[in-house]
């Protein structure tokens, strides 16, 4: 794939190799357990509770003998004292008819947008709180274990020769190496998982009588992982295999079991473009962008991983009809509605287009889903391409 979509970084990172490596330079020859305190470093070093012995060893390495009376005093920083500024002059109303005077307030006042518009970028993005009270159970223990940062984006349509715009970021995630990658998939939320999404006007309570199941794969580096818990799951990978097998840029692409796979089993390119599909063609892109040693500051609970750190809130798609509240359906074929599909809410769709219990017209109803809100947005882009 590495033909395809160059990588900015050339470095494979292997997760086991790491922690192999990571733990030789933690635990070197003739120590047992991490260097953390000064007990320790006599330990290592040999001193016993020599502490005058110690003392004199700390004094020799002290930073402070580096100084020398020709270096350059540091002036103070004093951080109770304020700045005082210049006050702002009003400009006289006769300055504002000069074009040089207009160039440089509209200078200004394209700047101050700017950097509403960087704040407004982030205000959907939200952290979650860490509640230290379902920490209790510290099962974990620190520089023991490797900790992945997973950041999951909004599902696409993919259009060859058509940019879409950006990824919209959706979940970030943290996982332990020793977890299965199964783990991360049942913690990931997608509305598409709370299907199906079948024409319910006749009857909107009717409620889905059998559990669907529930397949899909992660793509990493140059292998798929499929998810087989369940005997009715399709290898979604397969047609892309012998796809793949055709093209003559794409290299050898392998298959692997997701129940059968950890994190710690994984090799990858950090900020590298990754593949989670699942529910037939629902994509979303994901890039594992950190990928370091548990430290104690982490959460050391087992059982709070996969951890959800942060996620963007997505967008409303407000009611066609009143436009206050957000849509519940989407209405489609309606020979009453001036759009086609329609996005309604619960009231609207109650007193517009029903009476008594019955409906008013021909129309189909179904579900809201961003997915289906994306492939109709898609569907109207094609036709106005073509026309």
């Amino acid at each position: 794939m590495e033909n395809i979509y160059s990588p900015r970084t050339e470095k494979v990172v292997s997760v086991g190799d790491a922690l192999a490596e990571f733990q030789k330079e933690l635990f070197p020859d003739l120590l047992n357990k991490i260097v953390d305190s000064d007990h320790d470093i006599m330990e290592a070093m040999g001193l016993g509770g020599n502490n005058a012995e110690f003392d004199k060893l700390l004094g020799s390495v002290d930073v402070g003998q580096l100084s020398s009376p020709k270096d350059i005093p540091v002036r103070p920083f004093h951080t109770h004292r304020i700045s005082v500024r210049p006050k702002l002059v009003e400009m006289p109303p006769k300055a504002a008819r000069f074009s040089c005077v207009q160039r440089v307030f509209s200078r200004r006042s394209a700047k101050d947008q700017r950097n509403i518009d960087v704040k407004l970028r982030y205000n959907r993005h939200k952290y979650m709180e860490r509640k230290q009270e379902l920490e209790l159970v510290k099962d974990l223990v620190p520089f023991q274990e490797m900790v992945l940062v997973l950041r999951f984006y909004e599902p696409f349509k993919y259009k060859a020769a058509r940019r879409l715009g950006h990824p919209k970021f959706n979940q970030e995630y943290y996982v332990l190496s020793s977890q299965y990658l199964t783990e991360l998939k049942d913690a990931i939320f997608c509305h598409c998982d709370s299907g199906p999404y079948y024409e319910i006007s006749e009857n909107r309570t009717a409620e889905a009588t059998e559990s669907l199941p529930k397949p899909g794969f992660f793509f990493i580096h140059d292998t798929f992982y499929n998810d087989f818990r369940d005997d009715s799951n399709h290898d979604y990978s397969e047609d892309i295999r012998k796809w793949a097998e055709r093209q003559s840029l794409i290299g050898e692409l392998k298959s692997k079991r997701m129940e059968e796979t950890r994190f710690g089993n994984l090799k990858f390119r950090i900020g590298y473009p990754q593949l989670y599909q699942h529910q037939g063609n629902c994509e979303h892109l994901f890039v594992i962008s950190d990928c370091r040693l548990l430290a104690s500051s982490d959460i050391l609970t087992r059982a709070r991983y996969p951890w959800l750190n942060s996620y963007g809130l997505g967008r409303d798609v407000p009611c066609n009809i009143c436009g206050h509240c957000q849509a519940q359906y989407i209405v489609q074929n309606s020979n009453r509605h001036i759009f086609d599909p329609a996005y309604i809410c619960e009231n609207c769709l109650d007193t517009y287009h029903y009476k008594d219990g019955q409906k008013i017209g021909e129309f189909d109803l179904f579900k809201f889903s961003l997915m289906m809100v994306r492939a109709n947005e898609e569907v109207d882009d094609e036709a106005s391409t073509s026309q």
